[in-house]
């Protein structure tokens, strides 16, 4: 054999030892992925088995706290619908976060998990304010929220919203009407109602005589605070108040019945 075939034999086995060592080298490579596949599936199984299956988490108890003077702690209970015994990770717990909120006296619920074997339940509810006479009689809460449809009688001394449809904001006439109700002229005088319209702004009636104060739309507690400096002299005189007007600065105009 020539000195020339003799070295392309060389040559070519030389590559040939190198391929083989890279084969070899990317089979170890492949199969130390496998390896760390097939033990990160039983590791994930087996920690899926100890949580889920095995019974560790379950659900001993079902605490729930708020204030509550409308719906009860059963109602939320029997809503959530949480089974004594189930696992506490599969409990859902948007889902009865939304069970509790379908109740129209909630305001707002909290659901969390506390281990071990523990779900917390917190629940607000509703502060009714005022009745909403629309096309229908709704609860209106502290918010300006209107939140339910008034049952048959239910809550039929709070005063009254006029003036507005279910679908508007009536959040400026709860404002007026708590100013009225933090002011002291509630101490002498309970609304029945708070109206409003585009002309005169809003005004109140109060319950009883049915006496009206027209109040415009800013201002609200001046004008409550300038008609209270007032009150002695406004009282002093017998005949029924029909109305007393606040809409000019500095002045309580008064109509009386003659």
């Amino acid at each position: 054999m020539s000195a020339f075939l003799q070295q392309q034999h060389v040559q070519n086995s030389n590559r040939r030892r190198k391929n083989i060592r890279r084969l070899f080298v990317r089979i170890q490579s492949i199969s130390f992925v496998v390896l760390i596949w097939f033990l990160g599936v039983g590791i994930f199984y087996g920690f899926y088995h100890f949580v889920f299956e095995k019974g560790l988490f379950t659900v001993a108890n079902v605490e729930i706290e708020g204030a509550f003077y409308h719906i009860s702690k059963d109602d939320i209970k029997n809503a959530a619908g949480i089974q004594s015994g189930s696992n506490l990770f599969s409990v859902n717990l948007k889902k009865v976060q939304k069970k509790i909120a379908d109740n129209p006296w909630v305001l707002e619920a909290a659901v969390t998990r506390k281990l071990p074997s523990t779900i917390w339940i917190y629940v607000s509810e509703h502060a009714p304010l005022a009745l909403l006479a629309s096309d229908s009689i709704y609860m209106v809460d502290i918010n300006g929220t209107v939140f339910k449809e008034a049952d048959n009688g239910e809550y039929k001394d709070l005063p009254a919203i006029t003036g507005f449809s279910k679908a508007d904001n009536i959040g400026g006439a709860t404002e007026v009407l708590k100013s009225y109700l933090n002011s002291p002229l509630a101490d002498y005088f309970r609304p029945s109602e708070v109206h409003y319209d585009d002309e005169s702004g809003y005004s109140i009636v109060l319950s009883g005589d049915g006496t009206t104060i027209k109040l415009g739309v800013d201002g609200i507690q001046e004008k409550l605070d300038r008609f209270y400096s007032m009150l002695g002299a406004v009282n002093s005189y017998k005949n029924k108040m029909r109305y007393v007007d606040l809409g000019i600065p500095g002045k309580v105009v008064v109509k009386y019945d003659s």
